[in-house]
């Protein structure tokens, strides 16, 4: 029998971060209370926060689901993923030996806990993408092939296999206990149609907070230029399409006099047009909503979408300073590269990215903060963000898995030991003071992490619902025609939905 080793005093480091952030937050949140009069003073409103802070991090209470311990006699637990890419990998399951990068080790350790427990043997199996990962399921349901426990990808193709009748309604398996933190309620009842759930993530699933979109600014821009306070701009609720174009237009310059903005002038945005997802996400608005029926609603045909779609492009144009690469090049240096260079090089202000592209950052010398996405205006009661459902990975189950019962036991003891260890050494990795190197970007990062929303409009692309495509190109190509495009997709898209709302429907609960 293999033996965990003990990663103890990185448990004490990761639990004093998260005792730290927590009582960041809690003073953060007391302090307007300070200027209201209230008669006490900030020292005192944040002793009390800090006392609060402390009493709730001892008295957490415990999520262990007390799954009993089952001898499944050295059987292969075989877990189907996706490998991302390069420059972003999929690291759920990379952990094959201890390393001592805490991540790895934590993801590790759950291997050898699930292993001890179990009996089992767990298997991760990597694939190049996630199409590779669809079709794998959908030969193994039409062979009855019951080697694939589970797997994990985007939903945009959990969708496809989910209609297509290969994948296990969530509540179908028996251990798992989707109310319990370690699960994603805003993904379950966003995503679910007709009431039903084939797919979801956890906190296995680091890759999907990997892919939450942020923006990250240089400090050094900001501050060569003057300008006002990006923190106290967010935190006062102004951080909008308006402001943004605002500092955008202020910093962007032709730095060798050619008459053009290039990548290599001075730069007040760079982005790949990934952003134009990223940026229709801050504003909450949903492209397909759901009805009382828990059915898909087609919202893309209305003016406040419209609205929306045409501040993105003036935010995003040539005029406001923005440079999208995909107008000079779509090869993949331009896209992934000539971003983070700009920023790493100090000559752009803002980088539209994930929180992916911030762990790129830690070995960068350039000082830098992250902000949300901004809203659409300051009507715009809060900030929001969407699950990055067409790049990060959710877990889903083959009809024919195994055994529901073993697979189901293991799954949920997965996740809640990824709440205990994995997801805090994924966190701390990326808040500690090597990549976010100031108290207000880690409020920054908890108003992102508690702003999700889910948007089926991310999740319909491989079942002829090609929205972010649409909307990627009239942005890009500086389109006027929006709502005629939108009208000569209104049949084609409806019918697809309709589709996929019967399909659904007919399946067995």
């Amino acid at each position: 029998m293999i033996i965990p080793v003990p990663i103890t005093d990185e448990k004490e480091t990761i639990a004093m971060k998260k005792r730290l952030l927590a009582l960041f937050i809690a003073i953060l949140a007391a302090l307007p209370l300070t200027a209201c009069g209230n008669g006490q003073t900030a020292e005192t409103t944040a002793d009390t926060a800090a006392a609060e802070t402390e009493t709730a991090v001892e008295t957490e209470p415990s999520f262990d689901p007390m799954l009993e311990a089952v001898d499944y006699g050295g059987e292969d637990f075989v877990i189907l993923y996706n490998y991302g890419n390069d420059l972003e990998p999929n690291k759920d399951f990379v952990g094959d030996t201890l390393t001592g990068e805490i991540v790895n080790d934590a993801i590790y350790n759950r291997t050898i806990s699930l292993e001890d427990k179990y009996n089992v043997k767990m298997v991760y199996t990597m694939l190049k993408g996630d199409g590779e990962v669809g079709s794998a399921i959908q030969k193994a349901v039409t062979a009855g092939d019951s080697t694939y426990a589970a797997a994990d990808i985007n939903a945009q193709f959990c969708i496809q296999q989910a209609s297509k009748g290969n994948l296990m309604e969530l509540r179908r398996l028996p251990n798992i206990n989707l109310s319990q933190p370690y699960w994603s309620d805003t993904m379950l009842e966003g995503s679910s149609i007709c009431g039903k759930n084939y797919f979801t993530f956890s906190d296995i699933n680091i890759h999907a907070y990997g892919a939450t979109p942020c923006m990250i600014f240089n400090k050094v821009v900001h501050e060569n230029h003057g300008l006002e306070d990006l923190y106290e701009i967010v935190l006062d609720g102004r951080w909008t399409f308006d402001k943004a174009c605002e500092l955008i237009s202020a910093v962007t310059a032709d730095l060798d006099g050619d008459g053009k903005i290039t990548k290599d002038d001075t730069l007040g945005l760079i982005a790949n047009n990934f952003c134009v997802d990223c940026f229709i996400s801050g504003t909450g608005f949903r492209m397909i909503d759901k009805d009382e029926e828990d059915l898909p609603v087609l919202m893309m045909y209305t003016e406040e979408f419209a609205n929306i779609m045409d501040g993105i492009k003036n935010l995003l144009s040539v005029e406001t300073g923005s440079f999208l690469v995909d107008r000079t090049s779509t090869q993949t240096e331009a896209r992934e590269y000539w971003t983070e260079w700009a920023i790493t090089e100090d000559r752009a202000l803002f980088w539209v990215g994930n929180i992916k592209c911030v762990e790129r950052m830690r070995q960068s010398e350039s000082d830098f903060g992250v902000v949300p996405m901004p809203k659409a205006s300051e009507a715009q009661e809060n900030y929001a963000i969407h699950v990055q459902a067409n790049i990060g990975t959710m877990l889903c189950f083959p009809i024919t898995l195994p055994d529901a019962d073993m697979v189901s036991r293991i799954i949920e003891d997965m996740a809640y030991i990824s709440y205990e260890t994995v997801m805090p050494a994924y966190m701390d990795v990326c808040i500690d003071g090597k990549t976010i190197r100031d108290e207000e970007s880690l409020a920054c990062l908890e108003i992102i992490r508690t702003s999700y929303y889910c948007d089926l409009g991310f999740m319909f692309q491989q079942l002829g619902v090609n929205v972010l495509g649409q909307m990627r190109d009239y942005v890009t190509n500086n389109r006027t025609d929006f709502m005629s495009k939108m009208a000569a997709s209104a049949k084609s898209w409806g019918n697809a939905v309709t589709k996929i709302a019967a399909t659904f429907a007919d399946a067995e609960a």
